[in-house]
């Protein structure tokens, strides 16, 4: 490969490509786009992963680690149970996750957890023991049904 065929990131040669995203780049540098930047010559740094970036043959590219603080925030996925609004970055989560963070304003007696189920009404999937995984997607909504006794006034 000659040099007019190739670029470079962190030093090391890659087959010139005419446009690359940032995620691309930084993948090829063996970075994740949440623990990195792409650093162009000029000294410009690129955090948007979709960015385009057009490269031109033996250009030279630099990865910057970011500060902790700097790392885009996990987004959230937002579900309802019972009706209350809840998100959760955590995928997939404990049904037991799920029912105490729903809580009360869900209608679920936090100190009686074991004697419920969760049931996702948009796919029908239950769940029935507390340290179930249930994976989450955006709009889920589940029922958590109580199965234990109930108190007679």
């Amino acid at each position: 490969m000659t040099a007019d065929a190739q670029f470079f990131i962190d030093g090391k040669p890659h087959g010139f490509e005419r446009q690359l995203s940032v995620s691309k780049l930084l993948d090829m540098a063996g970075k994740s786009t949440r623990a990195a930047v792409l650093v162009t010559e000029d000294g410009t740094e690129h955090e948007n992963p979709d960015e385009l970036i057009t490269i031109a043959p033996r250009e030279h590219f630099q990865t910057k680690m970011r500060d902790a603080c700097q790392e885009p925030a996990d987004p959230s996925i937002r579900y309802a149970v019972n009706g209350e609004a809840n998100s959760t970055t955590e995928n997939p989560i404990s049904l037991r996750s799920i029912l105490q963070n729903a809580g009360v304003g869900a209608a679920i007696d936090l100190s009686d957890l074991d004697s419920y189920y969760l049931e996702n009404t948009v796919d029908g999937r239950k769940y029935e023991h507390l340290d179930d995984l249930v994976t989450v997607s955006g709009g889920d909504n589940f029922l958590a049904i109580h199965v234990g006794s109930t108190p007679v006034a």
